[in-house]
């Protein structure tokens, strides 16, 4: 096997299990999260906390397997847009929240690059 398709499946399988984690972390902290969607008055967030979470962790299993990459990686762009603008909305937070919501939001940036890399190497 070239060098390269490794690097190439190394790359989808490190980012895959991050939101693989990503996603089965959220149930170990469940309380937490619901918590602060109740407080931001989202509408049934255990309902939408699970939902999320399954959909995080199944794409990025997906990802990770090298299977259907160009649809695990845009399902998961589409997540990390809708966390970024809806979780991480820095603009309406001052000091210490607001940077580390920066920081997530910009975080999510640069996963989402990655994510967009794989879709290009998918479909050269």
């Amino acid at each position: 096997m070239h060098p390269l398709v490794i690097l190439e499946h190394l790359g989808l399988a490190l980012i895959g299990l991050f939101f693989v984690w990503g996603g089965l972390n959220h149930f170990r902290v469940f309380r937490e999260v619901r918590a602060m969607l109740v407080e931001r008055g989202w509408p049934f967030p255990g309902t939408i906390l699970a939902l999320a979470s399954l959909w995080e962790a199944a794409a990025g299993a997906v990802l990770a397997s090298g299977f259907y990459t160009v649809w695990a990686a845009c399902a998961l762009i589409l997540f990390v847009a809708l966390v970024s603008f809806l979780l991480l909305d820095f603009w309406n937070q001052a000091d210490e929240a607001r940077a580390a919501s920066l920081n997530g939001f910009l975080l999510n940036v640069a996963v989402t690059g990655g994510l967009v890399l794989a879709i290009a190497l998918a479909l050269a």
